[in-house]
C-alpha cells in the first residue's frame, strides 16, 4: 500500500469535519442542502485542493525533501490550530461583515431568500467558507508528498458525505453533541498528522 494513502484519507476527513458541524446546524434549523448544491460545494473543495496540492508539490520539488516535509507538516498543524481557535476570536480576526467564519457560525445567513433550502447560487459562499480548511490541507499534503489528484478526489467525496450526514444528524438529538465536537476532532487530527510527518 502506498505510504501516502493513510495521510491522504486523514487530511481529507479532518479538512471536512467542519462540514459535519455546519450540516448539523442546518439540519437543526430545518434548512435543507439539496444534492446539486452539495455536489457543487464538493467540487469547489476538490478543485481548490487540487490547485493547492499541485502548488505544494511544486514547492516540494524546489526544496530539499526534509525541508518540504517539515514545511508541509507545519502547514497542516497550523490549519489544525486555526480550527481549534475559538470561533468568536476567529470572527474578530476576520474583521467586520459576514465572512467565511461568520457564515459557518451563523449558517442560516446563507439561505438569503429564506426558502428553507440552500440554492445553487447561495451555495457559492458556503463552498468558499467550507473549502478554506481543505485547500490549506491540500497545500500541506502536496508538500509532504500526497498526490494532489488523490487528495482532491478524497476531499470532494468526504465533503459531500459529511455535509449530507451532518444535515440528517442535525434533525436528531445526537446531532447537537456531534456538531460541538466536530471542530475539536478536526483540529486535533490535523495537529497529530503534522506531528507524525515531522517525526
Amino acid at each position: 500500500m502506498p505510504h501516502w494513502i493513510l495521510p491522504a484519507i486523514l487530511i481529507s476527513i479532518a479538512g471536512n469535519l467542519d462540514n459535519l458541524g455546519v450540516g448539523i446546524a442546518y439540519g437543526a434549523r430545518r434548512i435543507g442542502i439539496p444534492a446539486l448544491p452539495n455536489l457543487f460545494i464538493a467540487l469547489v473543495a476538490a478543485a481548490g485542493t487540487l490547485i493547492m496540492g499541485y502548488a505544494g508539490s511544486g514547492i516540494g520539488h524546489i526544496l530539499a525533501p526534509e525541508a518540504a516535509n517539515a514545511m508541509g507538516a507545519l502547514c497542516i498543524m497550523a490549519v489544525g490550530v486555526w480550527v481549534l481557535w475559538p470561533r468568536p476570536a476567529r470572527q474578530e480576526a476576520e474583521g467586520p461583515g459576514m465572512g467565511p467564519i461568520g457564515l459557518i457560525h451563523n449558517p442560516e445567513q446563507a439561505d438569503e431568500d429564506l426558502s428553507g433550502d440552500i440554492s445553487l447560487v447561495e451555495s457559492l459562499a458556503l463552498a468558499v467558507a467550507l473549502g478554506i480548511n481543505a485547500w490549506a490541507g491540500g497545500l500541506g499534503g502536496g508538500l509532504v508528498g500526497v498526490p494532489p489528484w488523490a487528495l482532491a478526489a478524497l476531499t470532494g467525496g468526504f465533503s459531500y458525505l459529511t455535509l449530507f450526514a451532518g444535515e440528517h444528524l442535525g434533525r436528531r438529538a445526537i446531532g447537537h453533541w456531534l456538531g460541538n465536537k466536530a471542530s475539536l476532532v478536526a483540529g486535533l487530527l490535523l495537529i497529530l498528522i503534522g506531528i507524525k510527518d515531522l517525526l
